[in-house]
């Protein structure tokens, strides 16, 4: 299945999440380390929520727009056959996880 490039930032941003611990392996000072670890966990969870709550929506609006100007500029009726179900396309092609 093909994702988009904010789904797939949002996957990114979830495998580093998961592998925060790791990076931080060298700091001796444990108050240190959980401080740390809990900054870096708390800022991917604010950007993977704004991914969630508005820019995926953003992003298939953009692209049905751009597939609506798209139609508004066709001449051939075939092209515009293929773009008649395009919200319809971008669910199916784009599946959010």
């Amino acid at each position: 299945m093909k994702q988009t490039a904010m789904q797939e930032l949002k996957s990114d941003l979830i495998l580093t999440k998961s592998r925060t611990k790791d990076s931080f392996s060298e700091i001796k000072n444990q108050e240190i380390k959980d401080a740390c670890i809990n900054v870096v966990e708390m800022t991917l969870n604010s950007i993977i929520k704004r991914i969630d709550t508005e820019l995926l929506e953003m992003e298939k609006e953009q692209t049905i727009d751009f597939a609506r100007h798209c139609l508004d500029k066709a001449k051939d009726l075939d092209i515009l056959t293929a773009f008649m179900n395009v919200e319809q396309y971008y669910s199916q092609t784009f599946k959010s996880e």
